[in-house]
């Protein structure tokens, strides 16, 4: 019963903190197919390194969870080993997002400097 409990707990948890809709991504797939003018690309840089910023937050909230966890682990339990890998997937999750974000604004800002 606990094990059922924690895991609907988890996978609640995983759908919550997961903001990126999927009507978002289409937005920017078109955004990004309609980019013709400098303008454009330098506006979806901007909208890239945003994105890279609020992830960049999300991965230092993670950080603040597992030093938690470190300082205090005796507080956690038996669960706190899933406590512990889960925050770290999340957290390698969130940087591998801020150096995609950070890659796709720096490919759009080249492509700014080209364009006319």
């Amino acid at each position: 019963m606990k094990t059922k409990l924690l895991i609907a707990i988890l996978v609640t948890f995983a759908l919550s903190i997961s903001n990126v809709s999927f009507a978002e991504l289409g937005k920017m797939d078109k955004a990004e197919a309609q980019a013709k003018t400098k303008f454009d690309h330098i506006g979806l840089a901007e909208m890239y390194e945003k994105e890279a910023q609020e992830m960049n937050a999300k991965a230092e909230k993670q950080k603040e969870l597992l030093k938690e966890y470190s300082d205090h682990s005796e507080y956690y339990g038996r669960s706190g080993q899933d406590f512990h890998s889960h925050h770290e997937a999340l957290l390698r999750e969130y940087e591998k997002a801020v150096e995609r974000n950070k890659e796709m604004a720096a490919a759009h800002r080249k492509m700014a400097e080209k364009t006319k």
